[in-house]
Formats: structure tokens, C-alpha cells, sequence
């Protein structure tokens, strides 16, 4: 997105994506409400996997409410296909202007006398006044430019994944289990992604996990769940659920996405996030770029931008999430008992972790 934007501005722009293609493996939920997914990016129906009317939320002794998109005012949801919403993306960069280089691992990044930044390749070196920085949680290079990307085991979820095949997978329904049994800290979900099939995976708080520990309750989960499903390759990562990164710009240095923690911290979910990002940074880079020269000031408008919209939005998110630590599987029970009562049509995510 941030190269889109800075193509369409006229300048010049390499992106450098250090898979051989992008968007795989994915490892990602796929998820999306359309409120904040529809700011920068228009929607396309060969993306949609699932429309999404009811999300089902499960206790741990199994009791269920369910709330879902019956009322104009609550977000339509739908499952997507990354893998190919990444490549159109990138082909959407590609059009507007921008050098896109895949199998482009940026191994090192140094600034030169010159002022230059200079991005080190296995096969390469590419150099620019401005660089922004989208590398996943990891957040190598980050650190390279002195931002501490260090992660608390309380703000980082270890996770576990897959795709499964089963015939009694509800297409409609998004389903979040929750339990210190099933994950700990964090909760297990079920994405319905179009014939028979879904996304599964959980994330355990890393200040309640240990070496394995995602895969082994994933495993659990699966077999309790879907014992005769046919499971599909595992993947396990990172998600950072604490507070966006400060200062998000640094010289002519931007950071954005996961890399930047720019993540709901209750969800887990960034993609509306890291397009937001994606387009303020390439925004900010532009307008440095105007007037002649380059004028690296102009790059702190990013950060102020964010923290006016996502950001607020996220600092909730980390409050609630602070809160949801705490809950015991009872508590937990009790609050999806009430939830019952409620008209499911009216249910959100946020008055759900208020009632708890």
C-alpha cells in the first residue's frame, strides 16, 4: 500500500519482498471487518472466501452465545483470501509505477555519510533517502535503526494454524473458543472459508506458553473438535498484541504493520491496520519529498495521523485486552451465560468484553 501510494504520487519507489511470492505461506486468519478494510481498498468479490453473518463465542464448559450482521449498524465480516489479495496488491504497486522485486530478503540496512540508506541484499544493495520498513513481528532491521522492537511475553501471542476440510463446518459462522485449557491468555477460533473448508488456530499469551505449546493445544483442539477432519500444513508464529511502536518514523525511517505492533491487541487482527499504515506512510514519504530535496520532518505527519484513528482505536483495544487477562474460566462462563440473554442482532466484540 505504501508503495502504491508513493507510485501514484510519481515517485520513485522499490519494493523489495523477501518471499519468492508474496502472501505465502499465509499465516493468517484471514478475517476482516469491512468498515476498516474498505478505507484504501475497494472490496473484490474474487477475494471473498466467506461472508460472515454470525460470530459464535464459546466458554469454557461449552456454553455458546452468538451475535451477528442482522442490524445495518454492525460491521459486515468476511473471510479472505490473502494469497490472493497480497498478489493483487502488489500488482496494483507494480502498475502504478513502483520496481517490485521479489526473493529480496533485506539483510542489513545502514545509513551512509551521504545520508543515503543503503538495504543489503543477498544479491544486491538499493539504496534510498527514505525507507519503510513492513518486516512482520520480527522486526529486524527496525532494531538495526535503533527502535527497541523487544517484545514482553505479555504483549506477544504464540500461535498455531491450519486449514482444515470437514463437512460440519457452519459457512456462515465465525466461532472464538475461549478457556485457559484451550489457549490460555488468548482464544482459539474457527474461519469458514468456502466448501467445507476453514482456517483453525489459537494464540496463547507468551507470559502463559512454553516451548510447543500453541501446537500441542492446537492439536487438542482439533481432535476435540474435528476429529475426522482432514488437516492441512501447520504453521506457527508471532502475534504482537501491546501498544504501537513510538516514535512510528525515525530520520527517514518509517516502520508500519506488525513490525510497528500496529494490531488490535484484543483480536489479534492488523489487516485493516497495516493497510491504514501502509497508505499514511507512503502519504508521509511524498509529502516529504515535495518541494525540492527531501525533508525528513514531514514523516512525523504519519505517526500523528495514526494515533488519531487506528491508534486511539488500539490503545482501547490494549486496555480491554489488559482486562481480559485477568478473567478466570468462570468468570468467562458467566459472561457468555448473560450474553444469552442478549438480542444477538446488537452484540459486538466491545460490548462483550465490557459486560465480562
Amino acid at each position: 500500500m505504501a508503495a502504491r501510494k508513493i507510485a501514484d504520487a510519481g515517485r520513485s519507489v522499490c519494493l523489495l519482498e523477501r518471499k519468492q511470492k508474496v502472501g505465502i505461506p499465509v499465516r493468517c486468519g484471514e478475517g476482516i471487518g469491512l468498515k476498516g478494510f474498505a478505507l484504501h481498498v475497494k472490496l473484490r468479490p474474487e477475494w471473498i472466501k466467506a461472508s460472515i453473518t454470525t460470530v459464535r463465542l464459546v466458554s469454557p464448559s461449552g456454553y455458546a452465545a452468538e451475535f451477528g450482521n442482522y442490524d445495518k449498524n454492525v460491521d459486515k465480516s468476511y473471510v479472505l483470501d490473502r494469497e490472493l489479495m497480497d498478489a493483487d496488491l502488489a500488482k496494483m504497486a507494480a502498475e502504478a509505477g513502483a520496481v517490485f522485486l521479489c526473493n529480496k530478503p533485506v539483510v542489513a540496512i545502514e545509513k551512509r555519510g551521504d545520508g543515503m540508506y543503503e538495504c543489503a541484499t543477498p544479491d544486491g544493495r538499493y539504496s534510498a533517502q527514505c525507507v519503510i520498513l513492513a518486516e512482520g513481528v520480527e522486526s529486524r532491521l527496525a532494531r538495526q535503526m535503533g527502535w527497541n522492537t523487544a517484545l514482553s511475553p505479555e504483549n506477544v501471542e504464540s500461535c498455531a494454524f491450519t486449514r482444515i476440510d470437514n463437512a460440519g463446518i457452519d459457512q456462515g459462522t465465525l466461532a472464538l473458543y475461549f478457556g485457559n485449557d484451550v489457549a490460555p491468555g488468548g482464544y482459539a477460533w474457527v474461519f469458514p472459508r468456502g466448501n467445507n473448508t476453514a482456517n483453525v488456530g489459537l494464540g496463547v499469551l507468551g507470559s502463559k506458553s512454553s516451548g510447543g505449546k500453541a501446537l500441542m493445544l492446537l492439536k487438542q483442539f482439533l481432535e476435540s473438535n474435528f476429529p475426522d477432519a482432514h488437516v492441512g500444513e501447520v504453521h506457527c508464529g508471532g502475534v504482537p498484541v501491546g501498544k504501537w511502536l513510538r516514535p512510528l518514523a525515525r530520520d527517514g525511517v518509517m516502520v508500519a504493520g506488525d513490525a510497528a505492533c500496529q494490531v488490535n491487541a484484543l483480536s489479534g487482527g492488523g489487516i485493516a491496520n497495516a493497510l491504514h499504515a501502509g497508505v499514511l506512510a507512503g502519504s508521509a514519504a511524498v509529502r516529504a519529498f515535495n518541494n525540492g530535496g527531501f525533508h525528513p520532518e514531514y514523516l512525523k505527519e504519519y505517526e500523528k495521523k495514526w494515533a488519531g484513528f487506528f491508534g486511539r482505536q488500539q490503545e482501547r483495544s490494549f486496555a480491554l485486552k489488559k482486562l481480559v487477562m485477568e478473567y478466570t474460566d468462570t468468570m468467562l462462563d458467566q459472561a457468555i451465560l448473560s450474553l444469552q440473554k442478549e438480542d444477538p442482532g446488537r452484540m459486538t466484540t466491545f460490548k462483550f468484553a465490557l459486560r465480562t
